[in-house]
């Protein structure tokens, strides 16, 4: 099986948090839907294409750099007699993430010919987070393996972390660990679809030592929990 690393730099990222209008609060890494939508949106695909594409795609992360946190507000005026809304929004200055994708030898090889010339710019979050390559040979193809591991640099499921781990921090700027739930796929009913979740734990600027070996995939030697 091959894989594809996506190493990415971005201005600014931003991935939203669906629970408080008022408050578009972001993930601190790309999620899974995201992620694949990026590379189908690269590809030129419509939505069957993108829902056919998360099937076919295993992901995984690791968070570099956080970079720093910004909020923004802006309050939102309708009419001279209608109350005025602050909404906040987070977002991700300078982050650094390396993304990783696993699938069908054919389907990695096009994912990563569309990357490089994409049908649609890639974005990394919303609409005003361009794709920055992290450095010149930022993007590769290599040989991926099954494994099992239990020190782990990317986003892993929160119930391993349950069962026993330490964080072991390498770098001042770090994001200690934090569970979220992360959108790994949709349910579709007619023109609407909604969320399937998973409760992840994501951390930065270190690495976790899990009491129990986890089922990895090895990116050319390179452990990665995938979703």
């Amino acid at each position: 099986m091959l894989g594809l690393v996506v190493e990415v730099k971005p201005l600014q990222a931003h991935f939203r948090i669906p629970y408080n209008s008022l408050l578009l609060d972001s993930y601190p890494f790309p999620p899974r839907t995201t992620a694949i939508g990026m590379v189908a949106g690269a590809m030129g695909l419509p939505e069957e294409g993108f829902r056919k594409l998360l099937n076919e795609l295993k992901y995984g992360v690791v968070v570099e750099d956080p970079g720093a946190r910004v909020e923004e507000t802006a309050a939102i005026f309708k009419n001279a007699s209608a109350p005025i809304y602050p909404i906040t929004k987070v977002l991700f200055h300078r982050p650094h993430y390396r993304m990783f994708f696993a699938g069908d030898d054919k389907l990695i090889e096009k994912a990563y010919d569309a990357l490089l010339d994409p049908v649609f710019a890639p974005y990394v979050g919303d609409s005003e987070s361009l794709l920055y390559p992290a450095k010149r040979e930022w993007m590769k193809v290599v040989e991926v393996e099954e494994g099992r591991e239990s020190t782990l640099k990317s986003i892993i499921p929160a119930e391993d972390y349950a069962r026993g781990a330490r964080f072991l921090v390498m770098r001042r700027n770090n994001l200690t660990p934090r569970e979220y739930r992360m959108p790994v796929d949709f349910t579709y009913s007619g023109k609407k679809r909604r969320a399937v979740y998973q409760r992840v734990i994501a951390f930065a600027g270190g690495f976790v030592e899990l009491a129990n070996p986890a089922s990895v995939l090895l990116f050319d030697g390179e452990p990665v929990f995938v979703f």
